[in-house]
């Protein structure tokens, strides 16, 4: 685990890690730059399970401090035109969970597949799939929801931390065959997409050339973490 989270995070000032039991890791950083890109980047996982992170404080006890919220950029689908705005995410996101920040992005295009929100999700409650809105003309219409870097949940009950095979639901149920009500179809699809060789006369949505394209030893902090 050590190797493993230290390969992938590449802290400038390094990190040391150990655990403190309980399934509990502390993770001892020597620069808060190191720590806020690690938190703004998460969720992280390892062995495809969710690792949750507590930035602590001045006081707090690692082995008691309460490891059931991680945050999560969700894409928001089937949002009619009109519905892309800052207010409206922030609704959306304080369904989901917490609302925490509106990506920027989302401004200005003149048409978007999705609006991306990030979001405090608490691990003790199942996963939202979907919200039921209103419109104008006394309507409604549904939105779907996909979380960018989701690992490890179950399709049974919903919540983050294990699948199916572990799930108590599954286990007290009388059907041999419990309903799925969470499926795959809850994760988002990669953002990162390949492109070949740029073309010089592509213009972006806000008007703009293609890149490529021709145009004129410090403070230390910690976080505890433990694996959902």
């Amino acid at each position: 685990m050590k190797n493993t989270l230290a390969s992938v995070w590449r802290p400038i000032r390094g990190v040391s890690i150990k655990p403190i039991g309980e399934g509990r890791f502390m993770f001892q950083f020597y620069h808060l730059l190191d720590v806020k890109r690690i938190l703004e980047g998460s969720p992280w996982s390892f062995n495809n399970h969710p690792l949750v992170l507590h930035a602590l404080i001045r006081g707090e006890h690692p082995l008691r401090v309460p490891l059931n919220k991680l945050s999560f950029w969700v894409q928001v689908y089937d949002l009619p035109h009109g519905y892309f705005s800052e207010r409206v995410g922030s609704l959306l996101g304080n369904f989901i969970g917490k609302f925490l920040e509106y990506d920027n992005s989302n401004r200005g295009a003149a048409w978007m597949t999705y609006m991306r929100i990030r979001v405090e999700v608490d691990t003790d409650i199942p996963l939202k799939r979907w919200k039921k809105m209103g419109n104008k003309e006394g309507g409604s219409f549904l939105v779907h929801f996909k979380y960018e870097k989701l690992n490890s949940f179950c399709f049974v009950c919903g919540l983050l931390g294990h699948t199916e095979n572990f799930c108590e639901v599954r286990f007290v149920s009388s059907d041999v065959e419990p309903k799925r009500e969470w499926g795959t179809f809850l994760r988002a699809p990669d953002r990162r997409v390949k492109t070949g060789e740029s073309n010089r006369w592509l213009r972006n949505s806000t008007g703009g050339l293609q890149e490529g394209g021709d145009g004129g030893l410090g403070s230390m902090s910690g976080l505890a973490a433990g694996t959902g």
